[in-house]
């Protein structure tokens, strides 16, 4: 055993021969496992190559290992290419030792190579020596594999006694592997080796040489040309799995307001409310129930209300302008009367005549000549003489007098209030009964409470962008539901409206990675990242990923 450390430097000194700078690890079993080493590492750096060696075990027969060596010998060798071969056609001639390609593939990046060789026991001589090299080959790009050096018995002894004098000229044309064996000794060796693969290999055939020593010191070489081709990986499109943005709601005062129409009936020329005069009960009743819900709530504060009056063009404008205004502050004294409503805290205005209202109801009509009905509504003459020339028309005039006007003698109010703020339990409650009153805020954060992608977590954000359609965080956050959804043409449009905030860039981004838009996406998604957005460095990381998919997808397809 005193030979075996001095072997084990040499053992993998001329690895990778015309390699990059890539690693190459492998491992071997030899004469059916009873000599294994473990692995080894080599990689090329500049004119030298940096071989380091793994575990190495001697095995008697299946019993406990014997001799178990940890090598951290790490040395370098300069590189030097293989001597010029002379190829055979494999059809014709199958070298001295058989060998069976096992397995040459692609998986997860990398190739493996798995060989059997077998020697039959009349093949090997004392005085003769095989050495085994693969090699891909594919244009002017190779890789080769770790030589492999079968020694007989008196070949092996010569081998050993250079090594012992110093030959270094002999150590650095050393195979990476060798063993030695007996005469009229079947042999099964099997080869196993492992490194990055790179694209070139897709087209790359398989060489094995095969290197006959003879006792006179000299050699032969046999190339099995094209032995196999590597098998690619099938592959399925990646899956891209991005971090999309939700942004957290800013805290804010909660103001709301409740609004609505009253159409109010009142005897000619006056404007005192009479609550039971025709339609009054039922619009009354719309105001006082408005009031009621804020007034009657203890988490609610009354702000104040707003009366707006409005009145119809026929008769003079001042008339109408005279009855807009006091018939709205007869609503507001109604109010204050029934209520207690300070004064101060009801603000009232009027319309005298509510031509733009007009407007609206005749262009949705089938009115008769309504073209010159919206000519004289659009003129520039005073309301007066705008009501004249209707007049005049006839039958436009009654029509409108009878069917339209009524819709345009009403009030408008609104009801201003802010509301307290809610813990997450009261939020819970408030959610499903009354949305409304919870902040843009309290509704993410009740989101955030439940588990991302269920129904009650996509639910609150359809109502939070329901209740804040035009906020910007809303916008974002339901633009990432969307996405985690795929409906990525809805989510474009909501993008769309806040192309401009930085906050959008890394769902842009992703968009435009979903849409396997690899360059847009890497735009958006590098502005995210500057702006410091979370999950922008993942979706970059993503985009490398499914770019080199992208790759290896379109060479799956042309292989």
């Amino acid at each position: 055993m005193k030979y075996i450390y001095p072997l084990l430097l040499s053992l993998v000194a001329c690895a990778l021969y015309g390699q990059s700078s890539e690693t190459v690890t492998g491992r071997i079993e030899l004469n059916d496992g009873r000599f294994v080493i473990e692995s080894f590492t080599a990689h090329k750096v500049g004119d030298s190559l940096y071989v380091e060696m793994g575990d190495l075990r001697l095995v008697d027969n299946g019993s406990p290992t014997m001799y178990r060596f940890s090598v951290p010998a790490v040395f370098a060798l300069p590189v030097r290419t293989y001597r010029p071969r002379r190829r055979v056609d494999p059809g014709t001639y199958a070298g001295q030792l058989k060998v069976t390609v096992a397995e040459l593939s692609e998986q997860e990046d990398e190739l493996r190579m798995d060989i059997e060789v077998r020697m039959d026991r009349d093949v090997m001589n004392r005085r003769l020596s095989y050495l085994l090299i693969p090699e891909l080959i594919s244009g002017d790009s190779a890789a080769t594999g770790a030589g492999l050096l079968v020694n007989g018995r008196v070949r092996e002894r010569l081998y050993r006694r250079k090594l012992s004098f110093g030959n270094y000229t002999v150590l650095c044309d050393l195979p990476d592997l060798k063993i030695a064996v007996t005469t009229f000794t079947d042999t099964l060796m099997r080869y196993t080796l492992r490194m990055p693969y790179e694209s070139w290999m897709d087209d790359a055939r398989l060489d094995i040489h095969q290197v006959l020593g003879s006792p006179a010191g000299k050699e032969q070489l046999y190339t099995l040309s094209g032995a196999a081709q590597v098998k690619l990986q099938p592959r399925e499109p990646y899956k891209v799995q991005p971090l999309f943005t939700f942004l957290t709601p800013e805290p804010e005062q909660k103001v709301r307001r409740m609004q609505g129409q009253a159409f109010l009936d009142f005897q000619a020329g006056r404007s005192t409310i009479v609550p039971g005069f025709r339609r009054n009960p039922e619009e009354l009743a719309k105001i006082e129930a408005a009031i009621r819900q804020v007034r009657d709530n203890a988490d609610v504060e009354l702000n104040g209300v707003f009366i707006e009056g409005y009145a119809s063009p026929e008769g003079s404008y001042a008339s109408n302008e005279r009855l807009a205004r006091e018939r709205s502050q007869a609503l507001a004294d109604h109010i204050t009367r029934l209520y207690g409503i300070p004064a101060d805290q009801i603000r009232v205005s009027s319309v005298a005549e509510d031509w733009e209202g007009l407007r609206l109801l005749v262009q949705e009509s089938d009115l008769v000549r309504r073209d010159e009905v919206l000519a004289i509504i659009d003129s520039d003459h005073e309301p007066d003489r705008k009501e004249q020339l209707l007049r005049a028309m006839g039958w436009p005039w009654t029509a409108m007098l009878n069917g339209m006007f009524p819709q345009l003698r009403r009030v408008e109010y609104q009801v201003d209030f802010t509301v307290k703020d809610y813990s997450l339990e009261e939020s819970r409650e408030l959610a499903a009964r009354d949305p409304e009153l919870l902040s843009q805020r309290e509704l993410f954060l009740l989101a955030q409470s439940l588990e991302t992608g269920s129904p009650g977590w996509e639910q609150i954000f359809e109502t939070i962008i329901r209740l804040y359609p035009d906020h910007p965080t809303a916008l974002i956050n339901y633009a990432s539901l969307l996405l985690a959804r795929g409906e990525l043409s809805a989510a474009k449009r909501y993008l769309d409206r806040v192309a401009d905030a930085p906050q959008a860039a890394n769902n842009i981004g992703i968009y435009y990675l979903l849409m396997n838009d690899p360059d847009t996406a890497e735009d958006y998604l590098r502005q995210a990242q500057e702006s410091g957005i979370p999950g922008a460095g993942h979706n970059l990381e993503q985009l490398r990923i499914k770019r080199e998919d992208n790759r290896k997808m379109r060479r799956y397809a042309n292989r």
